[in-house]
């Protein structure tokens, strides 16, 4: 293991997730997860996640986003965040607290 490298238990990671998270984020290293003492999972900081996948997978992964959440209209390039917030200040409701 590592400097930054750290073992807990599975029970451990779940019952103190929100720590967990913001060491990772705090020393960079991943968690270790262990379930009976065999390691099973890691945790790791999105910037080692990036720097683990290769740069095509990344791109094709937010064009496959992009279109699952816009359908058809994902490749338009009419529509930007111009032409999404004009389109919600027509629909926003009149009962909102906005």
């Amino acid at each position: 293991m590592s400097k930054n490298e750290r073992a807990l238990p599975a029970t451990e990671v779940k019952n103190r997730f929100g720590r967990v998270l913001g060491e990772i984020a705090r020393t960079g290293g991943p968690v270790i997860v262990e379930r009976g003492g065999k390691a099973v999972a890691v945790i790791l900081s999105i910037e080692s996640f990036e720097r683990l996948r290769p740069k095509a997978a990344r791109t094709q992964d937010r064009r496959a986003l992009a279109r699952a959440a816009f359908g058809m209209w994902a490749e338009r390039a009419d529509i930007d965040d111009a032409w999404l917030a004009r389109g919600r200040a027509r629909w926003r409701s009149k009962w909102s607290d906005e």
